[in-house]
């Protein structure tokens, strides 16, 4: 019974695993631009697109009908003035989101699916069908890439659209400003 019961969840884990394994990238260049094509992630979700400026978001969110926005109360202000974020809740299968922005443009889209109406597995099928195996699995989820965008689908059931350009500037910006720390600290330090 215990062999049996092994064998059985064995054959359950590779099903539930070949999604992940079933398709994989043309590295031998054969064909670049169906790679190309196969790897073009999208730049936001539905009409609501990243780069957008926040009042052409907010415009876009009332006319969405996956979202129930209502409009300012839902926005609000972060970072002396420099960024906003929209907090709004979703309908159907979309349980709530929020909308980041910096210097008035959006950069950041998060869904967070409800898990009632949609499973991690059945969405995580439909994005490797459209985009491939994903470029990172972790035990947090799993990311598609590629120069301009990042799209992860993370645990429990949470999708985001990240527009990379911004993300690394504010990662060398982080950078730049350790720096300045570790160089200040030196500088007190002589002091003593």
């Amino acid at each position: 019974m215990l062999i049996r019961n092994t064998y059985l969840l064995i054959i359950v884990s590779i099903f539930l695993l070949a999604p992940l394994f079933g398709q994989t990238p043309l590295i031998d260049g054969s064909d670049e631009n169906a790679d190309a094509n196969f790897r073009e992630l999208p730049n936001g979700y539905r009409n609501v697109l990243l780069g957008m400026p926040l009042e052409q978001v907010k415009t876009a969110l009332i006319s969405e009908s996956r979202f129930d926005y209502r409009g300012e109360p839902d926005v609000s202000l972060q970072d002396m003035g420099k960024r906003f974020l929209i907090s709004c809740k979703g309908r159907g299968f979309i349980d709530e989101s929020f909308f980041q922005f910096n210097e008035n443009l959006l950069y950041l889209i998060i869904i967070n699916f409800d898990n009632e109406k949609i499973d991690f597995f059945t969405l995580q099928q439909d994005l490797n069908g459209k985009f491939g195996p994903p470029s990172d699995l972790s035990p947090e989820g799993m990311i598609w890439e590629n120069e301009k965008i990042i799209l992860s689908l993370e645990y429990p059931l949470t999708l985001k659209y990240l527009d990379k350009k911004t993300f690394e500037g504010f990662i060398e910006d982080a950078r730049s400003r350790d720096g300045f720390t570790e160089i200040s600290r030196k500088e007190f330090l002589k002091d003593f």
